[in-house]
């Protein structure tokens, strides 16, 4: 009996690992999600935990809003786009209940279309200084719808992520209360919000000084130290393709660019 619960529990793990292997080389067969090359300000290093040898790259992204400071909502998510979505928005938000309707609703699993170095950061140039040129400009429940609308896979990466809303009757900036109350999106999150960050890559990446801080909008150095091609394959998963050192870092160090092999049959 028991030598059948060990062959069965070790069935289960080689299946479970055959899928694994199978379902990373099939995101990796073509980079449906997207190809971009982003620096420092785009990818930060996470804060070492522990002894840990893991290196990880946070994607550090913004959107446009709808007002001057930076955690007011985007400014594409309206009304219209939320019931897109498949966010019920057919409650009145002056209705007795609608406090509590809108309050209730989970964040929903989207995809999200990220622009780098484009149209956004340029509207935004006034205030990006120093800071991440990603942005958030669209969302949709399918990919495919949303590829479409951009179709240019060195500018615009498609990634899973997701979407809430938000009930506010009292303004954030002074606490006042709003005639009439609103509903407004905001991105909940990427996901993955890390990559990691295989070997040889890494061996790049380790030898920087990275900050222990866990203020993820402290700004990097002066100057990106470094360039990371990041590709989101068929399953709109990430991966590092290519790591590059930039500037003084590149002259410190003095180790070549370091890039993917092809993906061998």
């Amino acid at each position: 009996m028991n030598r059948l619960l060990i062959m069965a529990a070790a069935a289960v793990i080689l299946v479970s690992n055959g899928w694994g292997l199978w379902q990373a080389r099939r995101n990796r067969q073509e980079p449906a999600g997207g190809r971009l090359e982003m620096t420092e300000r785009e990818l930060r290093l996470a804060p070492v935990v522990m002894e840990s040898t893991v290196t990880l790259l946070r994607l550090n992204w913004r959107v446009l809003t709808s007002g001057k400071e930076e955690w007011d909502p985007p400014v594409w998510i309206d009304a219209a786009k939320l019931a897109d979505l498949g966010f019920d928005c057919a409650v009145p938000v002056d209705s007795p209940g609608a406090r509590r309707h809108y309050s209730s609703m989970p964040a929903r699993r989207v995809f999200l279309a990220l622009e780098y170095n484009g149209e956004s950061a340029q509207k935004a140039s006034h205030q990006t200084a120093g800071k991440t040129r990603l942005f958030v400009v669209d969302a949709d429940q399918d990919a495919n719808r949303l590829r479409a609308r951009y179709p240019d896979r060195e500018h615009y990466a498609i990634c899973p992520g997701a979407v809430r809303i938000v009930f506010r009757h009292r303004d954030s900036s002074n606490d006042s209360a709003h005639d009439t109350p609103r509903i407004e999106g905001r991105i909940d999150s990427l996901r993955p919000s890390e990559i990691f960050v295989p070997l040889p890559y890494s061996k790049i990446l380790r030898e920087l000084p990275r900050s222990d801080s866990e203020n993820h909008d402290e700004p990097p150095a002066a100057q990106p130290r470094y360039a990371v091609r990041i590709c989101w394959g068929a399953n709109y998963q990430p991966w590092v393709e290519g790591v590059r050192l930039l500037g003084a870092a590149k002259a410190n160090q003095d180790k070549p660019d370091l890039e993917s092999e092809p993906l061998k049959p």
